[in-house]
């Protein structure tokens, strides 16, 4: 390879990581980009993959974008989005966000709607402003996260190394000078980049960065025998003062977001068969038996949003390597930790 042609070595394939891949490219064509992501996928926690259980294809998590996430909406192949967003309150069906702002705040921000950090909430107001149906439009991921968003942003990637673990970094002269990782030790050229798309917590360990609280993200998905369906023939609804939070449909897959999960402690079986009970309870129909269903927990999803984490966002700071950048949603201060957040900071480079 040419010497003079600059590699950048991003480290994490998920959101950021491929984002900036891309920005990098667009910058400079002639770049050479190097992805190492630990995981035998790329996407971070953001990928499709077929549940030889559930015998269908359906995302990790599933996934909301407003239409407000202006960098999110320009990267993603869809254009699934639904104007009207409906909740479960009392027996009944009802339209008006501005009655369910503590889901709405705890969906958003995976934190009790009481400790969520106050100019995060001012943030978010700014940034939806002004309330138009455009801006609080909602798309949300059908088993195709892979396809239509991590798929496209993987060709800008010369060569994505998986399972590629990093254990430590040498640096010399104020420069990082070589990634340890449990494959092999790469060396980095003088001209070379190194971009940490790391977690929160996985930065923390190796480059002695701010160490947070994270919360618990619980995803639920049922394989139904039929097409479920939803009074009115909605797509998706948010639940007041159940155990599910959102209840989406992908024709016979049900898929079900709880946020900031840490104390919740049934068992599996225990708490596919409670939520599954308050999704025929919708349709006010019996739960006589409880389908195929897989549960993904993610007990560090993201760092909690309250004011004591915000403030070590606020404080952020890195090894002071001329070479060195760092990206991904934990790192945006006055955004929630999503992944707009994460293409907003990969744009950065």
């Amino acid at each position: 390879m040419d010497k003079k042609i600059q590699t950048y070595h991003i480290i994490g394939g998920g959101v950021s990581g491929l984002s900036a891949a891309k920005f990098i490219k667009q910058k400079n064509a002639k770049a050479h980009v190097i992805i190492y992501e630990a995981a035998s996928h790329a996407g971070g926690r953001c990928y499709s993959f077929y549940s030889p259980k559930l015998q269908r294809d359906i995302d990790n998590a599933t996934h909301v974008i407003l239409g407000a996430n202006k960098e999110c909406r320009k990267l993603l192949q869809a254009k699934d989005f639904h104007k009207k967003i409906s909740f479960w309150k009392n027996d009944k069906i009802h339209t008006s966000p501005w009655l369910e702002l503590p889901l709405i705040l705890r969906s958003i921000f995976n934190t009790n709607a009481q400790d969520v950090s106050s100019c995060l909430i001012k943030s978010l107001i700014f940034k939806l402003f002004p309330f138009l149906s455009f801006q609080t439009k909602m798309y949300y991921s059908h088993g195709d996260l892979s396809k239509n968003l991590i798929n496209p942003l993987k060709k800008y990637a010369d060569e994505i190394r998986y399972g590629w673990v990093l254990k430590s970094y040498e640096s010399q002269d104020n420069k990082i000078s070589s990634l340890l990782f449990n494959k092999d030790n790469v060396k980095i050229n003088d001209n070379d980049i190194v971009i940490s798309a790391l977690d929160a917590h996985n930065y923390h360990k190796i480059f002695n960065g701010p160490k947070f609280d994270f919360n618990t993200i619980i995803n639920i998905f049922y394989r139904t025998s039929i097409e479920l369906t939803l009074p009115q023939n909605i797509p998706f609804i948010g639940l007041s003062d159940a155990v599910a939070d959102w209840v989406f449909i992908n024709k016979d897959v049900v898929c079900v977001t709880i946020s900031d999960a840490n104390e919740i402690n049934f068992s599996d079986d225990e708490l596919a068969r409670k939520v599954w009970q308050e999704i025929r309870q919708i349709n006010h129909i019996q739960a006589a038996f409880l389908p195929p269903y897989q549960i993904i927990k993610y007990k560090r999803a993201t760092i909690r949003q309250d004011e004591k984490n915000q403030s070590l966002r606020t404080n952020f700071h890195h090894p002071d390597f001329s070479n060195f950048q760092v990206i991904g949603d934990w790192i945006m201060k006055d955004y929630p930790c999503c992944l707009e957040a994460a293409i907003k900071s990969a744009k950065k480079i």
